[in-house]
């Protein structure tokens, strides 16, 4: 079961890659998809009742996809300030263990301009699947699910491109689906570059 599962997991996180670089060859114009970025970032948290550290390395694709075009009778053009975003990602855990984690992440960022053409603030809110090599006695490793909130600015460098800082709470768990599952609360720190369209 496990090993299906880390299979259906890359699966689900390399066909999106794939659909990404397909629809990015269409004109930016035609296209749905209004940013695209890759972000890095370190996570410390950790693992439960155990107190266990838990530090993920953190390697993010991100693509944001313009809810206007996705939804336009339910959302009104809002200058493109409304994104639901996608996020294929493999993170490296350096501690408690060489472990690593894996998976794609899903929900909806929102814009907003604090220092014209310089600088744009963001909330976002998501969730997702993930795998997990990490297993213990408070977290049970493989098939999990991962919710956060967060927050950051894009310092743009260009008209179209900016550099990403940002912060996110993290939490991981199962959903009972085994026990034990006590859950791995992380903040993480991030920082990347983002080219919109």
């Amino acid at each position: 079961m496990e090993e299906r599962t880390k299979k259906n997991l890359f699966i689900i996180v390399f066909s999106t890659l794939f659909l990404i670089t397909m629809t990015t060859n269409s004109s930016a114009k035609s296209s749905y998809i209004t940013e695209q970025g890759l972000i890095t970032g370190y996570g410390y948290g950790q693992v439960g009742e155990c107190h266990t550290l838990y530090r993920p390395i953190l390697f993010i694709y991100h693509i944001g996809l313009d809810t206007h075009k996705l939804l336009p009778s339910v959302i009104p053009d809002t200058q493109k300030r409304l994104t639901f975003y996608l996020e294929p990602q493999f993170n490296k855990v350096i501690h408690p263990a060489s472990d690593y984690e894996f998976g794609l992440g899903f929900g909806l960022e929102y814009r907003f301009n604090i220092i014209k053409n310089a600088m744009d603030g963001y909330i976002l809110a998501g969730s997702g699947f993930h795998y997990i090599s990490y297993d213990s006695s408070c977290q049970s490793g493989g098939f999990n699910f991962n919710d956060n909130l967060g927050a950051g600015f894009y310092i743009y460098i260009t008209h179209n491109s900016a550099i990403n800082l940002g912060f996110r709470f993290r939490h991981i768990s199962n959903a009972d689906i085994r026990m034990p599952n006590e859950g791995i609360n992380s903040y993480l720190f991030m920082l990347g570059y983002s080219v919109f369209f």
